[in-house]
């Protein structure tokens, strides 16, 4: 999803096919079903500008091959490659509806992990997984980074404690190992 103007988001994702729907489309695999060509398997995700490249009549099966395209899915999808591929044949437009229903801005998304980070103190590998999938979000927007954004993401910067982020993660394991050892000396009652 992409910010287009301060809270207004649109779709900026469409499903790509691994093996090609028509004859004259890229990958295009005679006798291959319907059924398997449009399993979660044969698809991907992918912005405009990348699903426009990779089914480029002229280039994109030179380009992209299957075997190439496959092994992004499973990079990408990692330990639930093998859950997902059970996912049979995808209805667009109800999968895209989905995607819309379930999407949290990014700047919710940092609300939350500031939520979290303040009831805990804890910054756990999760949250930092989170807070780079956020900051990848919010910089590759074409139209840039608001600068709501940029007060909030200086202020939670200058909040944590410094301007690199491992010194950041750092202070807060630091901050909670103290935190920790303080409690573990207080008297039992």
């Amino acid at each position: 999803m992409l910010e287009v103007r301060s809270g207004v988001y649109r779709k900026n994702v469409q499903i790509a096919h691994i093996y090609g729907v028509r004859p004259s489309a890229p990958r295009y695999t005679l006798g291959l079903p319907d059924s398997e060509r449009d399993a979660f398997k044969h698809l991907l995700l992918l912005c405009l500008p990348h699903h426009a490249e990779i089914d480029d009549r002229r280039t994109g099966e030179e380009l992209y091959p299957v075997d190439e395209l496959l092994k992004w899915k499973r990079n990408h999808e990692g330990g639930n490659n093998a859950e997902l591929n059970r996912i049979g044949p995808v209805d667009e437009e109800e999968f895209m509806d989905f995607i819309a229903e379930v999407f949290e801005p990014p700047l919710e998304r940092l609300e939350a992990i500031a939520d979290r980070l303040e009831r805990t103190g804890v910054l756990n590998a999760d949250s930092v997984v989170e807070l780079r999938g956020i900051v990848a979000a919010l910089t590759d927007n074409p139209v840039g980074i608001d600068a709501r954004s940029v007060r909030i993401l200086a202020d939670a910067v200058d909040s944590l404690g410094g301007s690199g982020f491992r010194r950041t993660v750092a202070h807060f394991s630091e901050a909670a190992e103290t935190m920790r050892s303080a409690v573990r000396r207080l008297p039992e009652r």
